[in-house]
């Protein structure tokens, strides 16, 4: 008797996971289910650029969306996630309010969204050109004797495009190289990855940067060298003298192994003209660097504070 019962209990569990394993399986029941950060675009922002506008994205470019369909086609797009886009070849200068068209595959249809339109400002379509900074990639860095270098780029410049607004938040382009493999007898041109970012460093979104994708940059391992500084004035004024000089003793350089293992000390000169008075002053200073060096804080341009006296 106890053995029908455990046979029977067994049969029946074995049934209900066929029955369900069928039905999931050959039936493929509908179900529904919330995609959520549905992430959404711009589309036609071409034909808005002919009329020399752009949008400009919100903060609020995400919906959420509950979708129906076949249980293995939720599933799927589970996985995988929607997009959106608004149309805005339509739009005019100012505030506009479009339709968020959802991108949904077939088998599958939406049963609500968390928002039906999207509200945002189109401004007047701008174009400047900004400096490139080009920097290499953190993953290969620099030694204490051998750094990555940019010999030469294709350009300093390069053309920003986009709203207005957002146009003049950028203070530069960055360009990123990899220094992965870098050559060390010659240099070779690298592609340069490029993006618009603000004063602080932080990427400007929705700015497109023209010929962006063709940018290169040559680069090579250089060597790293800290060597003697002797510097000099010009053009001091004849009823003054140099009262104070104060200035780095040494400097870093970088250069060619072969060459930099050469030198020892460079020559720096300070212009003092036009200064006729006993205050401190803080002037560049214009290195006698040998072709193919160079100073290796090139974005901090090496200065000196001078302060001079009336000659009794």
């Amino acid at each position: 008797m106890l053995n029908n019962k455990t046979f029977l209990r067994v049969f029946s569990l074995v049934a209900a996971v066929l029955l369900w394993a069928y039905v999931m399986l050959e039936v493929d029941p509908y179900k529904t289910a919330k995609i959520s950060d549905v992430s959404i675009t711009f589309a036609n922002e071409d034909v808005l650029a002919e009329e020399g506008l752009a949008p400009i994205s919100g903060d609020e470019m995400e919906v959420a969306v509950k979708i129906k369909g076949r249980r293995s086609d939720v599933n799927s797009v589970r996985k995988t996630g929607l997009t959106a886009y608004v149309d805005v070849s339509s739009c005019k200068k100012g505030e506009n309010s479009e339709e968020i068209v959802i991108n949904t595959p077939d088998g599958i249809s939406i049963e609500t969204v968390s928002e039906e339109y999207l509200t945002f400002e189109v401004e007047e379509l701008a174009e400047e050109e900004k400096n490139l900074n080009i920097e290499f990639d953190k993953e290969n860095g620099e030694s204490e004797s051998k750094v990555p270098w940019v010999v030469a780029a294709e350009t300093d410049s390069v053309t920003v495009k986009g709203a207005k607004s957002l146009v003049d938040k950028v203070e530069s382009v960055k360009g990123i190289v990899s220094s992965e493999n870098m050559p060390k007898e010659k240099s070779e041109w690298r592609d340069v990855s490029v993006t618009a970012v603000d004063k602080d460093g932080n990427i400007v979104p929705d700015v497109s940067i023209l010929n962006g994708d063709d940018i290169q940059a040559q680069v090579r391992l250089m060597a790293l060298k800290t060597v003697e500084l002797d510097i000099s004035s010009s053009d001091l004024r004849e009823d003054f003298q140099i009262d104070k000089l104060d200035v780095a003793d040494n400097i870093r350089i970088v250069g060619p192994e072969d060459m930099i293992q050469e030198i020892d000390k460079i020559k720096g000169f300070a212009e003092l003209a036009g200064i006729d008075d006993t205050q401190t002053h803080k002037i560049n200073v214009n290195l006698d660097l040998p072709e193919g060096i160079y100073l290796y804080d090139q974005k901090n341009p090496l200065t000196v504070k001078v302060k001079l006296k009336a000659v009794e």
